[in-house]
C-alpha cells in the first residue's frame, strides 16, 4: 500500500477544498480500504467525511426520500420511514454483505463505487 495524506475535514466546505483528481472520499471504507491494500487504487489524499453530520441521515417528506451519502446500510434497513416509503429498499439494504458491512458500509459509497454486490 502506497502512502497518502489522510484528512478529516470538519465540514463540506473544507472537504470540497481538499478534493482533487488524485483524492478519494472515505466514510465506511468497505471498498476504498481493500482497494488501497491490494494496490488496485492509489490516492494522494484520502478525505474522511464520516464525521460531517450534514452528509448523514434519512428524511422523508411527501413523496421525496433523501438519504445522506454517509448513511450506513443498517440505518436504511432499520428506518421505519424507509420501510414505509420504499419497503424494497429497506429489504435490499438489510441484505447487503454481512453484518460488518451493513454496520460500516455506506449507501453513498456503494453507489459511488458502483459495487455490484451492494
Amino acid at each position: 500500500m502506497k502512502t497518502f495524506n489522510y484528512h478529516i475535514p470538519k465540514d463540506l466546505k473544507e472537504a470540497s477544498k481538499l478534493a482533487s483528481t488524485s483524492s478519494a472520499f472515505l466514510a465506511g471504507g468497505m471498498t476504498t480500504i481493500p482497494s488501497l491494500k491490494l494496490g488496485l487504487a492509489t490516492y494522494k489524499d484520502v478525505i474522511d467525511i464520516k464525521r460531517i453530520k450534514k452528509l448523514s441521515g434519512i428524511k422523508v417528506s411527501g413523496k421525496s426520500v433523501t438519504i445522506g451519502a454517509t448513511t450506513k446500510h443498517v440505518e436504511v434497513a432499520d428506518s421505519k420511514h424507509i420501510q414505509k416509503a420504499i419497503p424494497a429498499l429497506a429489504k435490499l439494504a438489510g441484505n447487503i454483505g454481512d453484518a460488518q458491512v451493513r454496520n460500516r458500509g455506506t449507501i453513498g459509497g456503494s453507489i459511488s463505487n458502483n459495487d455490484p454486490s451492494a
